[in-house]
C-alpha cells in the first residue's frame, strides 16, 4: 500500500521548484535523480505518494530506506500531474523557457517608485517571488512591474519552514540562477501584512481557555477597532466538523477547518480568536503559518496543570477518561504536546480571566 503525506502550501511551491529543476539535490530531486523530503511521521521504504490540502495527488517519491519521524526521505520523484490553482501561470516557471543573462529577484513587495534601486535595474527582467503570502499582493506586485514596462518571471518560494532566513535567501537564488538566469541580483525588501490577526489559546479540556477566549473577543470589541469573531472549539464542532471523531487526522481536520476560518477572517481585517485544545505541535504551526500569510498570529497557551483542569471537570470527562469510556482524550489517553514557542502562557489556576485577557491584550503584536 502506497503511504501518503499531505504538504503544506509552502511544501507544495518546494516541489514545484524541485520538479522545475530548481533545487538539485537541495530537496527532492527532478525525475529519476536522489532528492530528500523531511518527513511529520515515520515511513517505510517505498512509493510515497505527496497530496496537496485538498487531497489532490502531485508526485510520488520512491524512497530507499525506513525513515522516522524528522528525518530525511531520499529517492526519485515523479510527477503525477500539473499544479493547479496558480496565478500568473503564464510567467511562472515553465511557462518562461528562455534563459537570459542576468535578472533581478525582489525577495518581498515591490518598493516605492522613489526607491534609488529602480534606476540600476535596466531591462534586466523582474522575478517576483509567490511566497503565497496572498493573491492580492502576488497581483498588485505583478501588474506594477507590468504597468512600468518590465519583463516579468514568477518563481515560487523554497519552504522556509526547512531552512535558516540566511539559507532560504540562497535557495531563492540558486532556484532564479538555475531558472531563469546566469547571473542574479537579490532585493531583500519586507514583505507587508495586512491588520488582520489570528489568535489561538491552545490547553487541556477544562483549563479556561473558553472563558479567556469569550472575554478576550468582549475586549476587543470594546477596544480594538477592528471586528473580533469568537471561533470556540466545541462550537465549531458542532456546526464545521460534527462528522469528526478524534483520531489524530480528525482532529488535525477540525484544527485546519478552523485555521482556514480564522484566516479569512485576518485576511479582511478582522481578529479571529480560537479556542480548540490543538494538542498537536504540527496544527499549531499550520495555523499560524496560513494566518501570517495575510495577517499576524498569536499563539496563547493557557497552561492550566492537568490536575486543575481535572479537578475542575464539571462534566466527569477526565474520570470517564481514566476508567476507559472516552478513548483518545487529551491529557489521558491522547497526547498534548506543550508548546514550546507560545508567544504568552497564561496559568488560569493562578490567574483570574480578567487578568488573563489583561495580558493578552497587552501582549497583542502591532
Amino acid at each position: 500500500m502506497t503511504a501518503r503525506m499531505t504538504l503544506s502550501p509552502a511544501g507544495v511551491a518546494e516541489l514545484e521548484l524541485v520538479l522545475a529543476g530548481g533545487l538539485g539535490s537541495a530537496s527532492y530531486a527532478s525525475e529519476g535523480a536522489g532528492g530528500r523530503l523531511q518527513t511529520t511521521e515515520p515511513l517505510t521504504s517505498g512509493a510515497v505518494e505527496l497530496l496537496d490540502q485538498e487531497g489532490t495527488p502531485l508526485a510520488v517519491v520512491e524512497i530507499d530506506g525506513d525513515v522516522a519521524d524528522g528525518e530525511w526521505l531520499v529517492g526519485s520523484v515523479r510527477q503525477l500531474r500539473a499544479f493547479g490553482h496558480q496565478l500568473h501561470r503564464d510567467r511562472r516557471i515553465g511557462a518562461q523557457t528562455s534563459r537570459i543573462e542576468s535578472a533581478l529577484v525582489v525577495l518581498g513587495d515591490l518598493p516605492g517608485e522613489e526607491d534609488a534601486r529602480w534606476e540600476s535595474l535596466g531591462e534586466r527582467p523582474l522575478v517576483v517571488l509567490d511566497t503565497g503570502h496572498h493573491a492580492e499582493a502576488l497581483s498588485r506586485d505583478v501588474r506594477r512591474a507590468l504597468t512600468a514596462g518590465h519583463d516579468v518571471r514568477v518563481l515560487p518560494a523554497p519552504d522556509a519552514a526547512l531552512r535558516s532566513a540566511e539559507d532560504w535567501r540562497d535557495a531563492v537564488a540558486v532556484a532564479a540562477h538555475a531558472l531563469f538566469a546566469d547571473e542574479i541580483e537579490v532585493w531583500d525588501t519586507e514583505r507587508a501584512v495586512g491588520p488582520g490577526l489570528v489568535i489561538l489559546l491552545t490547553g487541556l479540556s477544562g483549563s479556561g481557555k473558553s472563558t479567556i477566549a469569550k472575554l478576550l473577543a468582549e475586549r476587543l470589541g470594546e477596544v480594538d477597532d477592528r471586528t473580533a469573531t469568537l471561533l470556540d472549539g466545541d462550537e465549531v464542532r458542532l456546526i464545521l466538523s460534527s462528522k469528526l471523531g478524534f483520531s489524530r487526522e480528525d482532529r488535525l481536520m477540525n484544527v485546519r477547518r478552523i485555521g482556514w476560518v480564522a484566516a479569512l477572517i485576518a485576511k479582511h481585517g478582522g481578529i479571529a480568536v480560537c479556542a480548540p485544545i490543538a494538542p498537536y505541535a504540527e496544527m499549531r504551526a499550520e495555523m499560524r503559518e496560513r494566518a501570517e500569510k495575510v495577517g499576524r498570529f498569536m499563539l496563547v497557551h493557557v497552561s492550566t496543570p492537568l490536575e486543575v483542569c481535572e479537578a475542575r471537570d464539571r462534566k466527569g470527562l477526565y474520570a470517564k477518561a481514566r476508567a476507559g469510556e472516552i478513548p483518545q482524550f487529551t491529557g489521558i489517553s491522547d497526547p498534548y504536546e506543550v508548546p514550546t514557542g507560545a508567544d504568552l502562557a497564561v496559568d488560569a489556576s493562578v490567574v483570574s480571566p480578567e487578568d488573563a485577557v489583561d495580558q493578552i491584550v497587552a501582549a497583542l503584536p502591532r
